[in-house]
């Protein structure tokens, strides 16, 4: 054969592409494979990092409490209740990670002040889980995160102040089942949840300021904002699903209510405290008229240009009233669109968490 005939059949095997996907694939489909199996891993491991973060704070913060609550509780049945509310609160990860297992640390320290002893509470967490099957080719078996809650327990020195509106949807819709449940009995769960954690944090009524309105077409009632929570639990307790949905009167009063000079006065008399004011906002709908919404979210701008924190909570609604909360709240990170019963009782409670550590004053 020429030199000629050589280079030409050289060609024509470096253009042909018989057999070149095969090739491709087989350097290729381990590779492939291998990147989406450190993908998967680290959503693994920021989603455990997450729950881990909100379990260590939410032990620290009920350990302060009780150490707050109860003078004659000794340090080391403190760190057993921290270690056993820890393991309740990642009960549920132990499905939802392959292999998980938790290492907690809890550290308590006593704190002199003018008013007495208060406590710093640590709880320290190392996480594990089993890495992908295809993370063994890289030498990784198991995925591991570190975090730490940090939280003092409560005393006038270090207790902030809140006053909290609660705007709350008693239309139509809140009458029908879900999971096997009315809804608004479930949003009734999920109030008196909030409640019990105000009142377990505060529990002689010096820091919180509470109260609520419903809603349906109209401002159905109202429970001025009060020192003594238990009458928000009482009104709560009493709403009753009807009528149609618009959000706008009852967003002005709650709005008007905790950014009132009044809730000023009130809070420097007893604490001497300037209050952290919020809204917690919430529908299962859809507002009957657009108007409603846009007259809503005008006032949503006007309490987050003042400063006011909103949560809102969507109630497995619709997209327009998805579209609303979302927009309403102050952050995007306090919007909760709650699909099913247990996701809205858990919104209740992440909001009490969150707003408990103001008056805990939650370090870290």
């Amino acid at each position: 054969m020429t030199k000629s005939a050589k280079n030409t059949k050289f060609s024509q095997m470096i253009r042909s592409r018989d057999g070149n996907f095969a090739m491709l694939a087989a350097v290729l489909l381990p590779v492939a494979m291998i990147a989406g199996s450190l993908a998967l891993d680290t959503t693994n491991a920021l989603s455990m990092k997450t729950r881990l973060q909100n379990a260590v704070d939410s032990a620290a913060l009920a350990t302060a409490t009780r150490l707050y609550q109860e003078e004659n509780l000794s340090v080391a049945d403190a760190k057993i209740f921290a270690a056993s509310f820890l393991k309740g609160q990642v009960e549920e990860d132990s499905t939802a990670f392959d292999g998980f297992s938790i290492s907690p640390t809890v550290t308590i320290t006593p704190v002199n002040t003018n008013g007495g002893t208060t406590w710093k509470v640590s709880v320290a967490v190392t996480g594990t889980q089993k890495a992908t099957p295809m993370a063994k080719l890289i030498g990784r078996d198991t995925l591991s995160v570190n975090v730490t809650g940090k939280s003092q327990s409560g005393s006038e020195s270090s207790q902030g102040s809140i006053s909290m509106a609660l705007v709350l949807d008693q239309s139509g819709s809140m009458d029908w089942k879900l999971d096997g449940e009315k809804k608004i009995n479930v949003l009734k769960q999920a109030v008196f949840g909030l409640i019990d954690q105000f009142k377990a944090v505060d529990k002689n009524g010096d820091y919180i300021r509470l109260g609520s309105v419903s809603y349906n077409s109209n401002v159905t009632g109202k429970n001025n904002m009060t020192w003594n929570v238990n009458r928000v639990h009482n009104f709560v307790g009493q709403l009753q699903a009807t009528g149609g949905t618009d959000s706008t009167d009852a967003f002005k009063w709650g709005y008007e209510k905790v950014s009132s000079t009044k809730e000023t006065d009130e809070h420097k008399a007893r604490t001497g405290q300037e209050p952290e004011r919020i809204i917690v906002f919430m529908t299962d709908g859809d507002n009957n008229y657009t108007s409603a919404d846009t007259s809503t979210k005008k006032l949503c701008d006007e309490a987050k240009a003042d400063g006011l924190t909103i949560y809102t909570i969507a109630f497995a609604a619709p997209t327009r009233g998805q579209q609303l909360l979302s927009y309403c709240a102050d952050k995007p990170e306090n919007y909760y669109d709650a699909r099913n019963s247990q996701e809205l009782i858990d919104a209740f409670k992440n909001i009490g968490e969150q707003t408990s550590k103001v008056v805990s004053r939650l370090t870290e």
